[in-house]
C-alpha cells in the first residue's frame, strides 16, 4: 500500500508505504504529499514506514534534491516517521532523511508506533 491523505482530526498529512516502491510509485505519493501541504496549509507530516522494506538510491537522491526543498518551501516543519520493523527499511529511511536532518530546517523524529508519532505532532 502506498498512499497519502490529510487527516482532518489530527490536522496531519499521513503517508503509508509498504514493500519496495519503484521511483514512479514513490513520486506519485510524494507529489500528492506536496499537493496536500499546499491545499491543507499544514506543517506536519506523519510517515508510516512500518512495512517499508527499503528505498532505492535513486529515490533517496530524488527526495534529498527535489522533494525536501519543495516540501520545505510549502511549509513542512515537523516530520514524524514510524520506522520500519525491517532493518533495511530503517536504514533506507534514515539515509533518505540525512541531508534534511543536517540542514535542520525540518524537525524529523523517529518512532516505533503511530500513537507516539501522533502525540509528538500534536505538541507542534
Amino acid at each position: 500500500m502506498k498512499k497519502a491523505y490529510y487527516d482532518n482530526q489530527s490536522k496531519n498529512i499521513i503517508v503509508e508505504f509498504s514493500g519496495i516502491p519503484t521511483l514512479d510509485e514513490f513520486k506519485v505519493v510524494a507529489n500528492s504529499i506536496l499537493d496536500a501541504l499546499k491545499t491543507n496549509n499544514t506543517s506536519k507530516l506523519l510517515n508510516n514506514t512500518l512495512d517499508l522494506e527499503g528505498n532505492s538510491l535513486e529515490i533517496q537522491e530524488w527526495v534529498q534534491q527535489v522533494w525536501f526543498p519543495k516540501a520545505e518551501s510549502l511549509g513542512l516543519k515537523y516530520f514524524a516517521f514510524v520506522v520500519a520493523s525491517d532493518i533495511f527499511g530503517q536504514v533506507s529511511t534514515e539515509q533518505t532523511n540525512e541531508v534534511a536532518e543536517e540542514e535542520g530546517k525540518i524537525e524529523i523524529k523517529y518512532f516505533d508506533n503511530i500513537e507516539k508519532a501522533t502525540e509528538w505532532l500534536a505538541t507542534k
